[in-house]
């Protein structure tokens, strides 16, 4: 009986050991979870000191673009005005206004120039028709804005001197109310100016004057809707909209035309990704093997749990309605054909 037995196990031996030498070739293959992402993703989204950011991710290529900041002055007060039909899942257009952000100083700067700009076209008008009645009237009434002005900022002024000398804001921020303060002193003076040489009589050097400052409220208004136009928030994608998918995030737009896996690959195997015949995966609750394409490797080595791994990206060959972003996912990466004595070979080294 004991003899029976270990002749059985000498074929059985044998055979392996044929089996192991035959010119059969397998494919050699290893399995890894793979995590579901979109093939680009657009965030909007808060920054560092009340300011806001956006930038585009293209999960494809690993390469960040259409990044925009939008920062504001101190004491300014920016409000994000979303566009009021927008919920999450809706299905945003590319270069689709989503959203707008108000600057208090620029519209309050634009109501200021263009208020100016009224007055002194006011003023042009008087002149030309000489009406020196009215014109004097009018530079009475930018002498007394100048200096209702000027005590406005007299105030403020004062107000930053005591916060810089208890050190609250820097010297930097001092000047700008100092400066802004010794403008409204020389304001004054110029309106009073004007106020005089009108009384005096009106100069064709005056009204030439008038003109010139028309085009230069003009000119800083035309300058200050330009830099508003840049405020309105437009997706440089088409995709699906959630709200705070990021930290500190506020609006997200993730294009799923195709979806694209992130495969941990160990160090080991790098050398034969280069003979890769596919990529299958199966989505969790279903039967179906979906396939995928390999695109390349990331150029980074990262260690997880334990073990050097380099990220492979596939994308995705059909839609499926069960696939999601975010979700993880089984899949077989499929090499080269190989003899069974060289995938014993390499499943004992990639063990060891």
């Amino acid at each position: 009986m004991k003899f029976n037995r270990r002749i059985v196990l000498l074929v059985i031996l044998c055979l392996a050991i044929v089996v192991l030498f035959l010119p059969i070739k397998v494919h050699y293959r290893f399995d890894a979870t793979a995590i579901v992402y979109p093939t680009k993703e657009w965030y909007f989204s808060r920054g560092q000191d009340d300011s806001y950011v956006s930038e585009l991710h293209d999960f494809k290529t690993n390469v960040i673009s259409h990044l925009k900041g939008y920062k504001f002055e101190r004491g300014d007060i920016a409000e994000v005005d979303l566009r009021a039909d927008l919920i999450s899942g809706s299905i945003i257009k590319q270069n689709d206004t989503i959203a707008f952000i108000h600057s208090f100083d620029i519209e309050s700067e634009i109501i200021e120039f263009e208020s100016l700009k009224a007055i002194e076209q006011a003023s042009l008008k008087a002149n030309l028709a000489g009406e020196k009645k009215t014109l004097i009237e009018q530079a009475k009434q930018n002498l007394q804005y100048a200096k209702q002005q000027l005590v406005l900022e007299e105030k403020n002024y004062n107000r930053q001197l005591k916060l810089h000398n208890d050190s609250v804001i820097s010297q930097a921020d001092f000047e700008v109310y100092e400066n802004t303060y010794y403008l409204a002193e020389i304001n004054v003076q110029i309106a009073k100016n004007e106020l005089l040489s009108i009384e005096t009589g009106s100069k064709s050097e005056e009204i030439q004057y008038i003109i010139e400052k028309i085009d230069s409220y003009s000119r800083e208004i035309e300058q200050l809707k330009k830099q508003r136009s840049q405020y309105y928030i437009v997706p440089p994608i088409s995709g699906k909209l959630s709200f705070n998918t990021v930290l500190n995030g506020l609006v997200t737009v993730s294009d799923f035309s195709q979806f694209l896996l992130k495969i941990p690959v160990k160090v080991y195997n790098i050398q034969y990704l280069d003979r890769i015949s596919g990529i299958s995966f199966l989505i969790p609750g279903y039967d179906e093997e979906m396939e995928a394409s390999f695109i390349d490797l990331d150029e980074n080595v990262n260690l997880l749990a334990n073990q050097q791994m380099v990220i492979a990206k596939a994308l995705v060959n059909k839609s499926f309605q069960g696939i999601y972003a975010g979700m993880a996912v089984q899949c077989s990466v499929i090499c080269d054909e190989i003899t069974i004595f060289e995938y014993l070979k390499r499943g004992i080294r990639l063990k060891f």
